[in-house]
């Protein structure tokens, strides 16, 4: 028995790794020769148990699946490959012999993507292949691509959320009455940003030796008002517990889950246990090397230390910090400074503030590697009108200054600005209205992020989608698309009646065998283009290609009285068409077409290679009419001939047997009255 050839890592310079799976040898080596030949690298498995083992155990690119195979047809081998999570999403493309509709129907419904019916055509058979392992590539890159850009997104994001909040809690805490008002601000402001659930403030009493509880807030939810409560009741000593542990340290401390500590470690563990509790940290808030209160933040989940979180929640009890004690403000507001310019100048967005006018008051150096200057001291001096010099649209400035007007605060403000050396990008504002406390504008502040690539990543996202559109029209009529991108359950119609027409290059089978597989597309390609444009002339149609043959019809997705005599037109220009091919190239080509009229049911099948297919007694006639035709002549059923007889000239042919109908009277269509 042979054996699949196994193979960990796939040879530089091949195009794909294929596994084939036939239960003749012959085919075997038949189809692993031509597509070595073509720079594949090829597995092969005589039976479906051989195939899945070596599946499993080494996934390929792309699996070749025959049918009709002992002991688990191609079906079954297809079913499981599917229902494997390591083996289920390489695409298969059934080759058989059985050219029957339900089989092809089984093969998509099973999850094939393709269904090639032997004998098949070599440039057809590789090209549909190198489609599979080309769509396959790209899905993963664009996943990778998708990914990357999300994460991003999610960078920028969180930075720009922190900057708001050193801003905010900055502004708030300037604004508060007295030392408690702004603890209660802060901690409110901190848990809402970071999305912490329970937050308490404790300050040394009167005597220095323990901390008490002084402020809390915390999500609605009852059980943490009972924490809140109990909490009230409680006292730490330096060193004694996590609020005691920081005042004594002076240091963050975090907690994983504190539902889980020692009682000695942390005194509320069984409280924190029964309220849901569980990671946990404390910053202590400073002052001239004091500790002036220790701030606790909780969440319902256990999360491993974050040393950013940390950082900016310490930056923010800075600010705290320097407030509190005015009678240290000097020293106090140097250090908070420091620190938050470190971050504002290390942010990736950049950040500002404007004049009404539109001069820059301030900005940091991200703003000003974003606008492509060397320092903010060069853009502040640089840039003395905005609305001219920055943005493309010189009425982006008044729009900009409407839209804060009207909600004193504008989001996701997208523009597109000039850099210093004039090349453009995408840029998104955030930022709000700074007024005095009698309403007078004093200037404009917020943040700016560099969106251009994610511009670019939506702008081809968007033309991709449009690939996707138009391939999918090229393959079903677009009403049927529409239809379908509603519906994806199963669509079929009746149709009363159409003309349908089969067309085939007769001795193009003889000619494949003596010309490249280069020129025997692109012959292909030109004379089913010159049908294709026909087709869209008359208002037919297009089917398929099935090797050399091609089939169309009139009179749907839209009913048409004359559908007869577009069929009829059409078949006539293709003869001319085939006519001038040759004259132009040389070459002796000539087309057999086949017509017929009546009902049919048409529809889509597949699951995820749609195609849209005619099925019915007429459908087969038609193929009759063609197959049993004469070369270069258009050779119609007594249906078609009755409805064109007044407008047509015809010859009758006479008297021809029709598999599955028996012996029937058939007309040539030679020209127009």
């Amino acid at each position: 028995m042979e054996e699949i050839l196994m193979s960990q890592e796939q040879e530089p310079g091949l195009k794909g790794d294929i596994l084939i799976v036939d239960d003749t040898p012959n085919n075997l080596r038949l189809l692993s020769a031509m597509l070595a030949q073509q720079g594949y690298q090829v597995r092969k498995a005589i039976n479906g148990k051989i195939a899945l083992k070596g599946a499993q155990m080494s996934p390929p690119d792309l699996i070749l699946l025959d049918i009709n195979m002992p002991e688990m047809n191609g079906y079954e081998v297809c079913q499981k490959l599917k229902s494997l999570p390591e083996t289920s999403k390489i695409p298969i493309i059934f080759i058989s012999a059985l050219d029957e509709a339900l089989d092809k129907v089984k093969a998509f419904e099973v999850g094939g993507v393709d269904y090639i019916t032997k004998p098949f055509q070599v440039p057809e058979f590789l090209a549909r292949i190198e489609n599979q392992l080309a769509q396959t590539r790209l899905n993963e890159e664009l996943k990778i691509k998708n990914k990357q850009l999300e994460q991003e997104i999610r960078d920028r994001e969180k930075a720009e959320v922190e900057i708001r909040l050193l801003l905010v809690t900055t502004q708030a805490i300037s604004r508060a009455a007295d030392f408690h008002s702004a603890l209660k601000v802060t901690i409110s402001l901190v848990c809402e940003t970071i999305g912490w659930d329970f937050g308490e403030a404790w300050v040394p009493a009167d005597d220095a030796t323990v901390l008490e509880y002084a402020q809390g807030w915390y999500i609605s939810d009852l059980n943490l008002e009972e924490f809140k409560q109990k909490s009230l009741k409680f006292t730490f000593a330096p060193h004694i517990g996590l609020p005691g542990r920081v005042w004594a340290n002076k240091e963050p401390e975090w907690i994983e889950d504190v539902s889980l500590e020692q009682t000695q470690s942390f005194l509320r563990a069984q409280l924190a246990a029964k309220v849901g509790l569980k990671a946990g940290f404390a910053i202590p808030i400073l002052a001239n090397d004091q500790v002036l209160a220790v701030l606790v933040f909780f969440k319902k989940e256990s999360i491993p230390e974050q040393p950013h979180l940390v950082q900016l929640v310490n930056a923010v009890a800075t600010q705290l910090g320097s407030l509190i004690q005015r009678k240290q403000a000097e020293e106090a507001l140097r250090l908070s400074e420091e620190r938050y310019h470190s971050i504002v100048d290390n942010a990736v967005e950049g950040i500002f503030q404007t004049t009404p006018a539109g001069r820059y008051v301030s900005a940091n150096a991200a703003l000003a590697r974003i606008y492509g200057f060397e320092s903010p001291e060069e853009l502040i001096s640089s840039v003395c009108d905005i609305a001219k010099e920055v943005y493309i649209d010189p009425q982006r400035r008044q729009e900009f200054i409407a839209a804060i007007e009207q909600n004193n605060a504008v989001h996701d403000f997208e523009s597109l600005v000039r850099r210093k050396d004039g090349s453009k990008i995408w840029v998104s504002e955030n930022a709000r209205a700074v007024r005095d406390s009698t309403g007078k504008l004093l200037y404009y502040e917020g943040t700016i992020s560099d969106i251009t690539a994610r511009k670019f990543a939506q702008e081809a996202l968007r033309e991709q989608q449009q690939k996707t559109e138009q391939l999918l029209l090229n393959i079903i009529p677009e009403p049927v698309a529409q239809r379908l991108k509603q519906d994806p359950s199963a669509i079929a119609d009746h149709f009363e009646e159409v003309t349908v027409l089969f067309a085939d290059l007769v001795g193009f089978t003889q000619f494949s065998t003596y010309t490249s597989p280069g020129e025997l597309v692109h012959i292909l390609n030109v004379v089913f283009s010159e049908f294709d444009r026909l087709a869209q002339r008359h208002g037919l149609e297009k089917i398929k290609t099935i090797g050399d043959a091609y089939m169309a019809v009139a009179g749907l997705p839209f009913p048409h009285p004359d559908h007869a005599c577009l069929a009829a037109e059409m078949s006539l220009d293709m003869l001319a068409g085939i006519e001038e091919f040759n004259q132009r190239t040389g070459k002796s080509f000539n087309v057999r077409i086949g017509m017929n009229t009546g009902p049919v049911v048409a529809g889509v099948i597949g699951i995820k290679k749609f195609s849209y297919d005619l099925w019915g007694d007429t459908v087969n006639i038609a193929s009759r009419m063609e197959t049993n035709g004469v070369p270069g002549a258009i050779q119609v059923s007594p249906a078609t001939y009755e409805l064109l007889q007044d407008r047509y000239q015809f010859v009758e042919r006479g008297c021809i047997s029709i598999k599955g109908k028996g012996d029937m009277t058939t007309y040539l269509l030679t020209g127009r009255k």
